[in-house]
């Protein structure tokens, strides 16, 4: 069948959207230009994130489930959350196996201290990307989010 009419018409004029407070992901540019809205990444599916680092990723042992993290929560196996040194509480990363198996988690934690480790992830995030089985394994990791800093506390 021949193609609708509609799938070769150009699109319509887009309406100028009004400018929205910083950081609204479908509000328009401050500087009144036309813009589009946005889906959130949670409608879009997966987002790809940039690639930050390589290195190896370890998993918590069970013994450590309660005790609080670095962030103040306590651990949580079940949870998909991870330990790095640097990024902040809250960042979203993907953890990328060499096969293509990936896994989302939530920095909680501060660690690993072992040369050569970067990311040591909790045991439901292991078991998402085989890791429980092998130990140890070389990862990417894809930043998705990470929270924006707080304005530094002046004196009075």
């Amino acid at each position: 069948p021949p193609l609708s009419a509609e799938v070769s018409r150009p699109p319509g004029p887009r309406a100028a959207v009004p400018p929205g407070r910083p950081g609204d992901d479908d509000a328009g540019e401050d500087d009144g230009r036309i813009s589009t809205p946005i889906a959130p990444a949670s409608a879009r599916g997966a987002a790809k994130g940039v690639p930050i680092q390589r290195g190896r990723a370890t998993y918590y042992a069970d013994k450590f489930k309660g005790r609080a993290t670095a962030s103040g929560e306590p651990y949580n196996p079940r949870a998909l959350t991870a330990a790095h040194r640097t990024l902040p509480f809250g960042a979203l990363v993907d953890v990328v196996r060499r096969d293509g198996r990936r896994v989302r988690v939530r920095i909680n934690d501060r660690g690993p201290f072992k040369r050569g480790r970067i990311i040591d992830l909790s045991r439901r995030a292991a078991e998402r990307i085989g890791l429980i089985h092998d130990g140890v394994t070389d990862v990417t990791l894809e930043l998705i989010w990470k929270p924006a800093r707080k304005p530094a506390r002046r004196g009075r």
